[in-house]
């Protein structure tokens, strides 16, 4: 069984993984459509899709580590600061 807060962690990680890989869906199919088009063999259109994802992959990482470092340093900094208030 999972603690709360694992939970919490779990179906967060979830959600922002769930909207990164729809987003890079649909940009990979307008990417392999124009690639398509512009006559690329299928190959090399794999290889342009894999290796696109893999750095979309990279910097939805980056940010997703910078976003959760900041709301632990302002949780830090103000600690007594209800969560659910602006």
């Amino acid at each position: 069984m999972l603690a709360p807060k694992e939970s919490r962690n779990l179906k967060k990680t979830t959600k922002r993984l769930a909207i990164f890989l729809a987003c890079t869906f649909v940009l990979c199919l307008v990417e392999s459509y124009l690639l398509v088009l512009a006559g690329v063999s299928a190959v090399v259109n794999g290889v342009i899709i894999v290796s696109t994802a893999g750095v979309l992959y990279l910097v939805f990482l980056a940010i997703c580590a910078k976003i959760d470092k900041k709301k632990e340093q302002d949780r830090k900094n103000n600690p007594n600061k209800d969560p659910f208030s602006k």
